[in-house]
């Protein structure tokens, strides 16, 4: 395989970071990253360290576009909320006047969308090494991993997720968010 996020410390289930709330909270969860093969090496391309931080996933609504049931997608000039496709279908050249109220819907060509409420932020995630270093990381913000790294080992990342939101959101379908690695390079060596 190659170094990534894992659900488990043997590295052998990859991680799917899916958000869910009912309203307001914090979700504290670990994930393991590392790579199941202890020949490979990981090294920055460029930078000093190996940088895990969150990123924006979701894509942005786009003309003559074949939307699936349960894409989620923001405006092409974000508005701070989130639209789930609930009627497959292929968008119209116009982009429509998007809605912000709670369980309101519209169509774009075929495609309709309902408002799923305000869109994550990378600064809704806090990474840290220690589950203790949660109460003082700054949301957005990455983790240093090394300057290079063995494959064989899992290093544990915390992850906390508040939401400040009171919708009911879920990013199950299509996720919204994630994690990734600055530019880095794989490499084999003779074990």
């Amino acid at each position: 395989m190659a170094f990534m996020l894992y659900a488990d410390k043997k590295m052998q289930k990859p991680a799917n970071i899916r958000l869910a709330f009912n309203g307001t909270g914090i979700l504290d969860t670990v994930l393991y990253f590392g790579s199941n093969q202890s020949d490979e090496v990981l090294k920055p391309q460029t930078d000093a360290q190996i940088i895990l931080k969150p990123v924006d996933l979701i894509k942005k609504w786009q003309p003559n576009k074949l939307y699936y049931w349960g894409n989620i997608i923001e405006p092409s000039h974000p508005n701070g909320y989130i639209y789930l496709c609930i009627t497959q279908g292929t968008t119209g050249s116009e982009e429509p006047r998007w809605w912000i109220d709670s369980g309101g819907s519209g169509s774009s060509g075929s495609a309709w969308f309902t408002v799923l409420g305000e869109a994550y932020r990378h600064t809704d995630i806090k990474l840290s090494l220690t589950q203790a270093g949660l109460d003082r990381a700054v949301g957005g913000a990455g983790v240093e991993l090394g300057a290079q790294l063995q494959g064989g080992k899992a290093i544990p990342i915390y992850m906390r997720v508040a939401n400040k939101s009171y919708d009911l959101r879920n990013d199950f379908n299509d996720a919204c968010r994630g994690l990734a690695t600055n530019s880095t390079i794989t490499t084999t060596t003779d074990v």
